[in-house]
């Protein structure tokens, strides 16, 4: 249930970054436009995602042994957290592929979980 939510809340950050551009250069977003480019909302997106990635995904590892989830989840994450840092330009690349691997990495997690087996092998 966790990677789910926390595939849904990347989901809404990707839907977030792609979206405050395409907003902003139609023009007239007024009070929805200085909302969408807050930091604060960047921050108020951020925490949860962090909060489900840091007990999702160990706890799956725990499970299923497998690191290529985590690995993926816990890179995307640090790209979403120096998107926070990231001078404008390199905002939204960051926050994209941030968003993209963390997503797959809940979604690869909650898939091994499902199977159950753990890895046997060391390439797992």
């Amino acid at each position: 249930m966790k990677d789910e939510a926390a595939a849904i809340c990347s989901g809404l950050c990707l839907i977030h970054c792609i979206a405050t551009p395409v907003l902003l250069s139609l023009g007239g977003l007024g009070l929805v436009g200085s909302l969408f480019t807050s930091e604060w909302v960047h921050v108020a997106l951020f925490a949860p995602i962090a909060a489900l990635a840091a007990t999702s995904l160990p706890s799956g590892w725990k499970r299923h042994k497998r690191w290529v989830p985590g690995a993926a989840g816990f890179t995307g994450l640090a790209l979403l957290l120096a998107a926070l840092f990231a001078p404008h330009e390199a905002e939204v690349v960051l926050s994209i592929s941030g968003g993209l691997l963390l997503m797959a990495g809940h979604l690869s997690n909650r898939f091994h979980c499902r199977r159950g087996a753990p890895c046997e092998s060391a390439t797992c």
